[in-house]
């Protein structure tokens, strides 16, 4: 039976094992690591992973992890070299990891439109100038086939998250069905998926499209390719990364693709994380036990 997992952004800027320790007792053991967290070295995380796993837990491996020694924001559409060395050494390293940690994906964002700095709150702050939408798009392709082959090799599955927009403009890569397809018929077949399902729903509200048919031309066209679901409220406009209210859109959501996952050969098995940081652990536990009550109907 799945279970859903549990992102360990929930205890930001704790240290690796503390908060894969809190996931855990809330998830029952099912974690996905994120960011932020203190930098460790590769090493010290191989040997807890070996110690977690000993305990029955389950992994996932997500954009910001491992931890970089010095901060910066994972953009693989960026134009200067540093940037894209620094998300390659972070991409790599993250696939050593996935050995350790037993996880079968690791998955990024698709890029921004523009430099990015990341503020004291986690969000990102955005420069001016933009780029152009072909040329940021060219420059993430690049990045996702040179990386992908190494994931081919070690059978492990690179997968790519669905951005948003801000409200002043269009500040990211893959928000939309046709921005999905601008870039998944540039990468080998591969490359799998990731549906950020908070995304979605900021970028329905901001695009002006509906949240439901583009999930169903998502699913018709991609369903294959899904291979992890994040979970999340919000308002529509910023990434708030709430619980999921009573009755909330996304637990639909959530009913549709797992019963397209279990009734069909479509879609390989998807890991459910829930991302709802900004909620107190009782409300973790409601909306953990909410989804698992749906993943095993």
């Amino acid at each position: 039976m799945s279970n859903c997992y549990l992102s360990s952004s929930l205890f930001r800027n704790m240290d690796l094992k503390s908060a894969i320790t809190n996931c855990g007792n809330l998830s029952n053991k099912y974690v996905e690591l994120s960011a932020p967290h203190p930098y460790q070295p590769k090493n010290e995380i191989i040997d807890m992973f070996n110690d977690f796993k000993k305990k029955g837990f389950n992994f996932s491996l997500h954009n910001y992890f491992p931890p970089p020694k010095k901060s910066f924001v994972l953009n693989v559409a960026a134009e200067d070299e540093q940037t894209i060395n620094s998300c390659r050494d972070m991409v790599n390293l993250a696939l050593e990891l996935t050995e350790s940690s037993g996880s079968k994906i690791y998955g990024v964002h698709a890029g921004y439109l523009s430099k990015a700095v990341a503020k004291e709150d986690g969000m990102f702050e955005f420069d001016e100038e933009m780029y152009s939408y072909s040329k940021a798009l060219d420059r993430a392709v690049k990045f996702i086939n040179e990386i992908a082959e190494n994931f081919k090799k070690k059978n492990k599955i690179l997968i790519i998250e669905n951005l948003f927009p801000s409200v002043a403009r269009e500040s990211s890569l893959f928000c939309n069905i046709k921005q999905i397809e601008d870039l998944m018929s540039q990468v080998p077949k591969e490359v799998g998926l990731l549906l950020d399902l908070g995304h979605l729903n900021i970028s329905s509200n901001l695009m002006k499209f509906n949240r439901e048919d583009f999930l169903d031309k998502y699913l018709e066209k991609y369903g294959n390719k899904l291979h992890e679901v994040h979970i999340s409220e919000n308002n529509g406009v910023k990434d708030e990364h709430l619980a999921l209210i009573k009755n909330s859109w996304q637990l639909n959501a959530i009913n549709k693709i797992n019963k397209i996952s279990k009734n069909t050969n479509k879609i390989s098995e998807i890991i459910f994380c829930l991302e709802s940081r900004n909620a107190s652990n009782a409300e973790i536990s409601k909306n953990i036990s909410e989804i698992n009550h749906i993943l095993a109907g």
